[in-house]
This record gives C-alpha cells, sequence and structure tokens, in this order.
C-alpha cells in the first residue's frame, strides 16, 4: 500500500508539473496571473501533503 500511494504521489506531480510548464511556454512569465493555474498548483500542495500524511500513517503501522 505505501509503494502505491508513493506512485500516486509521484503521477499527479508529474501530470500538475507538465500542465504548468506546457502552460508556462504558451504564456510565458505570467503564468501565475491566471486563476486556474493558482488554484491547481495550491490543490497539488495540499493532495501532496495529504498523501505524504497518509503513507507516514500506514508506515508506523
Amino acid at each position: 500500500m505505501p509503494r502505491f500511494i508513493q506512485i500516486l504521489q509521484l503521477f499527479i506531480a508529474v501530470v500538475v508539473g507538465t500542465f504548468i510548464c506546457y502552460d508556462l511556454i504558451l504564456h510565458g512569465i505570467s503564468i501565475f496571473d491566471e486563476k486556474y493555474v493558482t488554484i491547481t498548483c495550491v490543490l497539488l500542495l495540499i493532495v501532496e501533503i495529504t498523501l505524504f500524511i497518509i503513507y507516514k500513517l500506514i508506515e508506523d503501522d
């Protein structure tokens, strides 16, 4: 189970990172002026922290 959570974390980070890089290439440095990109970054951070906490809780058992 912990391996699955690590793979899920990596997958989410890659998908959102690819999205942000794609947007950065198309729109340049003004990437964080658009609301959906900022919301995506915040949600990614929340999901990654949550998955890390779940991983640590499972690992301790």
